[in-house]
């Protein structure tokens, strides 16, 4: 719990940094980068080596959009996020490109079989093409609840199964409260062989309450891992989602990465999503802890 209560106070921190001395001055100098690493990195790192404890394999969300069926242990942390990412696509027929530095899942296990989410972006900065336009700057963008159930599989057995209903909210830090819309998932994973894994996430990955399923989106995804060599293992995945209010109605996307993971409870990441028909590419660079 102190653990914890750590997290949301160095989110809160950085927070309150990007609001005060504005995204270039607190993010991409020398001292907000080091922030950054610090905060993502060094930080908790210590801890990685005190823990003693058989703890599941680690199984976090990222790098793919195929969710994990795998909750966190209980009374344990994880943390998630992009140390780095990019996204280039078009706005209104404008080119566009988004710089984001600590999109974050921070997960809380409270029971043997469920598990507590809220994901965020730290900062996130979207830069035209066209110079007229101007720069945005966001921090602690809108918040995603998750709350993660698995039905099968948690600690035994080649298939495991969750169910996953999702909340998204505004940031109600610095501006009124509101629910967004909603959202439910089923995440389902299969061992092959003990080298291979098959996984798959659909399901209703947004609905709007107001008024009651006029908006939603019908999302789906399948990948496929596999070790490369030592603590190496990529992965290739494929994800759709249908949606009468996005700008394509049928979007794809194929995605690939690497993870290493030197320690039980460490985990690096690199990888891109590239989404058709808007030939936009998605590129990341991030890591998993658990504490």
């Amino acid at each position: 719990p102190f653990i914890f209560t750590g997290l949301l106070m160095r989110i809160l921190i950085i927070n309150n940094c990007c609001k005060k001395k504005g995204w270039v001055n607190t993010l991409f100098n020398r001292n907000g980068y080091r922030l950054m690493v610090f905060v993502f990195i060094v930080s908790p790192a210590w801890v990685l080596s005190q823990s003693k404890t058989k703890l599941r394999e680690l199984s976090p969300d990222r790098p793919h959009q195929t969710e994990s069926p795998i909750t966190v242990d209980k009374w344990h942390i994880m943390f998630e996020a992009d140390l780095i990412n990019f996204a280039k696509k078009n706005i209104d027929n404008e080119p566009l490109n988004t710089l984001g530095v600590g999109y974050g899942n921070l997960k809380f296990g409270f029971h043997k079989r469920m598990d507590i989410e809220v994901i965020s972006g730290i900062c996130s900065k979207d830069i035209y093409k066209n110079t007229s336009l101007p720069t945005k700057t966001n921090y602690l963008s809108d918040f995603t609840f998750r709350y993660k159930l698995n039905i099968l599989g948690n600690d035994s057995g080649d298939l495991a199964i969750a169910i996953m209903p999702i909340i998204r909210t505004t940031n109600f830090f610095n501006q009124k409260g509101e629910i967004l819309n909603g959202g439910i998932l089923i995440n389902a994973e299969r061992e092959i062989a003990g080298k291979f894994g098959l996984g798959y996430t659909g399901g209703l990955s947004s609905f709007s309450f107001k008024p009651y399923m006029k908006q939603y989106e019908i999302f789906s995804t399948l990948s496929f891992d596999y070790k490369l060599a030592g603590h190496f293992r990529s992965f290739v995945e494929g994800s759709y989602r249908y949606n009468q209010s996005a700008e394509f109605l049928h979007t794809y996307s194929f995605d690939a990465g690497v993870t290493f993971t030197p320690l039980p409870n460490l985990q690096f990441d690199g990888g891109f999503y590239f989404y058709m028909p808007a030939n936009s590419p998605f590129i990341f660079i991030g890591g998993t802890i658990r504490i």
